[in-house]
């Protein structure tokens, strides 16, 4: 199963917004700064959108 988009997150510094993919069958997450960008693993959505949030703090 491919990565699926989940939400979005903004960047703390520039407040941009970034778009996150979770592939729920894996737990692959990325968030797409600069094109998709492998972050981790996560169990849930939840998981995975705070796994982005904490990705894109300095971005």
């Amino acid at each position: 199963m491919a990565a699926e988009k989940i939400g979005s997150v903004k960047g703390g510094k520039s407040y941009k917004s970034f778009t996150v993919y979770w592939n729920p069958s894996s737990g692959e997450v990325y968030v797409d700064i600069s094109g998709k960008t492998y972050v981790g693993k996560a169990s849930s959505a939840g998981q995975a959108m705070r796994m982005a949030e904490a990705a894109v703090y300095n971005k």
